[in-house]
């Protein structure tokens, strides 16, 4: 049984932010957008992108070999 990529992005998400309520999954095509808190971006990046990379290799490995899923921080930009 596959799961739903932005349900399972959602959970390891708010699995490590501070403020889980404010976090934000939306799909656009093959990729999973998370946005986060103001500030936040940082904790879910990680050292060296080691927590964003670990959250797109379990979200691969949980969804449709046939579909590639991608994701990527929807982070706000500034103007």
């Amino acid at each position: 049984m596959k799961s739903d990529p932005a349900d399972l992005t959602l959970f390891l998400s708010q699995s490590v932010v501070d403020q889980p309520s404010l976090v934000r999954v939306s799909r656009r095509g093959p990729t999973v957008l998370v946005r986060v808190a103001p500030g936040e971006e940082g904790r879910l990046i990680g050292r060296q992108g080691r927590v964003i990379q670990a959250i797109r290799t379990l979200v691969r490995a949980a969804s449709d070999p046939r579909e590639r899923v991608n994701v990527d921080l929807d982070a706000p930009r500034k103007g």
